[in-house]
């Protein structure tokens, strides 16, 4: 059985179709599209045979990392959103989450390893509170970010330390009513670059600019990188009370959404 859902266009977002499928099962074969970015939204709060299960497709590396959390709350969330990313690739590369095979980068951005690799599959996973966001294509780096908003987080304070003046200025213009999700909006958007280019705290927040605020469309404006055009950036439908934003490589790219069903058995 493949990727099967009730598919509902919601709209276009910087020309490129968005797609949302509310309930999706999936299995061993889901293929992806030249040009199409998957997006898994991964809800983190398991029952605890949902975390057992879960526990058992991760590696050993993986369990001790999950371990190494203090609160059982980061422990579970970890467990269940690590074994979504096992289970959602194991469908595209037709193999069992176990066998699901990693290697990091200089900075620590996975990617498949060993014969996976041929593959082509690029993936990038974050979570935040009750949500996870995985990013799945062919052939395309990516980065991708979510966040919950926080309308308590000192955002003027903060964009001080880490954003370029640009940044700040627009964030200052922003109404206080609009502050908390102007901030966020910009994060994600600089955080899903920074995954994307896979330079980790190698490069500054400030290094580079992005577009946003209230009816701004999401864009590159400055980066250290000649080449910016390399990328496309994507602001996605997120849960509510959350931002998330998606750095892609090439120009047009066909984003569906999907929605991960934990009670699904692999």
């Amino acid at each position: 059985m493949r990727l099967a859902a009730a598919l509902q266009v919601v709209g276009r977002r910087n020309t490129s179709t968005i797609v949302f499928l509310k309930q999706v099962m999936m299995s061993a074969g889901s293929t992806l599209a030249p040009g199409e970015a998957h997006l898994w939204q991964i809800h983190l709060l398991g029952t605890e045979d949902e975390i057992r299960r879960g526990r058992s497709v991760l590696s050993e590396d993986e369990i001790q990392r999950a371990d190494r959390f203090h609160f059982e709350r980061h422990r579970s969330s970890f467990i269940v959103a690590h074994s979504a990313l096992r289970k959602i690739l194991s469908a595209y590369l037709n193999v069992a989450p176990q066998q699901v095979a990693f290697c990091y980068g200089p900075q620590g951005k996975p990617d498949l390893s060993g014969p996976l690799e041929q593959s082509g599959i690029k993936f990038n996973l974050s979570h935040s509170g009750d949500y996870g966001l995985l990013a799945v294509t062919q052939g395309h780096t990516l980065g991708v970010d979510i966040e919950r908003i926080n309308h308590e987080f000192g955002t003027e304070e903060i964009a001080t330390r880490f954003f370029s003046a640009g940044e700040i200025e627009t964030l200052r213009a922003v109404p206080p009513a609009g502050k908390a999700e102007a901030f966020f909006s910009c994060w994600t958007r600089k955080e899903a670059y920074i995954k994307a280019a896979g330079g980790g705290l190698s490069i500054p927040l400030d290094s580079f600019d992005v577009a946003f605020g209230p009816g701004v469309r999401p864009a590159l404006l400055r980066v250290q990188v000649a080449a910016h055009e390399h990328w496309k950036l994507y602001d996605l439908t997120a849960p509510k009370g959350y931002a998330a934003a998606l750095v892609i490589e090439g120009e047009e790219h066909r984003i569906q959404y999907f929605v991960f069903e934990q009670a699904v058995h692999f």
